[in-house]
């Protein structure tokens, strides 16, 4: 379990008090944070394994248009118990799908690089695309960099820091130059959440990211896409560059804050589907 103490006496201190009804958190100086065990404490080589595309290349160009981004939960074979089986997607067929997203011209970037190039006059491959893995899963870290890395590619990691990735499972990605951005702690319905608790899991999820790696954090995946206009403000509010959601549309600069993803879910027939949709 992770290291989290110090996110005890700075949360206490930001005033973050106030428990929801689902989802435990630091309340007085006796409270604990369940965390993983110290010795995966992360120490930063010096020595950089970015993937060709964890920065802009020298061929790509301005770019403000539609981004698709396409969004994968586990990876792997369903356990015969697992109530949602939808969500998880077999190796060969994860395999298949980013070959077939090379083969047609389309080359993964991070969602940082995407609004960079929206907002700041920064440039992107002739066809982009945003890989994305919500919650934080082994195979995400494990399988996934090896596929994605044979052309060149990032990911974006959205974690749920409360006991999903050790701390060196994260950095691993991260010395690849995957963008890992918040999925709050524990993952409850933000929509229904008491103000103490929304800004609980806004606000302790970044920073112990920001804290434990030292990166931007500057993305946000509203758990289940549960949102409403308070949500968005309090994303806003606890200093996230952007959020994203489920749709079936392209992401677009006009909203940041809401910006759809593709779930995939049944194969490579989905994925060109999806993919197809007018922009």
């Amino acid at each position: 379990m992770r290291a989290r103490s110090f996110l005890l006496a700075l949360l206490l201190g930001a005033g973050l008090a106030g428990c929801g009804s689902s989802s435990p958190h630091p309340t007085t100086a006796s409270t604990t944070v369940r965390s993983r065990t110290a010795a995966h404490r992360v120490h930063h080589a010096p020595v950089s394994t970015e993937v060709r595309n964890a920065t802009p290349q020298p061929g790509w160009r301005p770019y403000t248009g539609p981004v698709p981004i396409i969004l994968y939960h586990e990876l792997g074979i369903a356990p015969p118990t697992e109530p949602y089986p939808g969500l998880y997607m077999p190796y060969p067929i994860f395999a298949q799908e980013m070959a077939w997203l090379h083969s047609a011209g389309y080359q993964a970037v991070t969602l940082d690089e995407v609004l960079n190039a929206w907002y700041h006059h920064g440039t992107l491959p002739a066809k982009p695309i945003v890989i994305t893995f919500d919650n934080g899963y082994p195979p995400q870290v494990t399988f996934a960099p090896k596929i994605l890395s044979k052309y060149g590619w990032p990911a974006v990691l959205n974690e749920i820091t409360d006991n999903h990735l050790y701390n060196y499972q994260i950095a691993h990605v991260l010395k690849l130059g995957w963008e890992v951005d918040s999925h709050s702690v524990t993952h409850p319905d933000l929509a229904t959440a008491t103000p103490a608790e929304l800004k609980y899991q806004l606000v302790a999820s970044r920073q112990f990211l920001q804290r434990t790696f030292h990166i931007p954090v500057n993305g946000f995946a509203y758990p289940s896409s549960d949102f409403n206009a308070t949500v968005i403000a309090a994303v806003k509010a606890a200093g996230y560059k952007d959020a994203t959601t489920e749709g079936f549309a392209y992401a677009t600069r006009n909203e940041p804050y809401l910006l759809p993803r593709f779930e995939q879910e049944t194969g490579l027939a989905q994925l060109q589907a999806d993919l197809a949709t007018p922009h």
